[in-house]
């Protein structure tokens, strides 16, 4: 499994508008894309602009296709919010207690 995270940093008093956006946008898109099993909306307590987003992919080449396709058209809706361009990172997943996954099942499945 493969999980990727986008944060994005809003406009200054942007940061309820963008995660909605991401939330009413982004989820519905994500939810068709062959591969995806869940995502997580995260805004920071202490840093009043900051948002991040994490999804969980059956396989990196899931996670790659989503990103080099749909996702750019919803990155371009939400730009105006943006003050710096997002920032993306990519990770294996090891262990999560969401779907019950434990180490072993998690590398062997990628």
């Amino acid at each position: 499994m493969h999980a990727r995270m986008i944060q994005l940093t809003s406009k200054p008093g942007q940061i309820k508008e963008c995660a909605k956006t991401v939330v009413e946008r982004a989820l519905p898109i994500l939810r068709q894309q062959p591969g995806f099993i869940d995502a997580v909306a995260l805004t920071s307590d202490t840093e009043n602009d900051q948002f991040v987003g994490l999804s969980i992919w059956k396989s990196k080449e899931d996670a790659d296709r989503y990103t080099s396709g749909p996702a750019r058209q919803f990155l371009e809706s939400v730009k105006p919010l943006l003050q710096q361009e997002p920032e993306f990172r990519s990770f294996k997943v090891e262990a999560s207690t969401m779907h019950n996954i434990g180490i072993g099942r998690a590398a062997s499945s990628t």
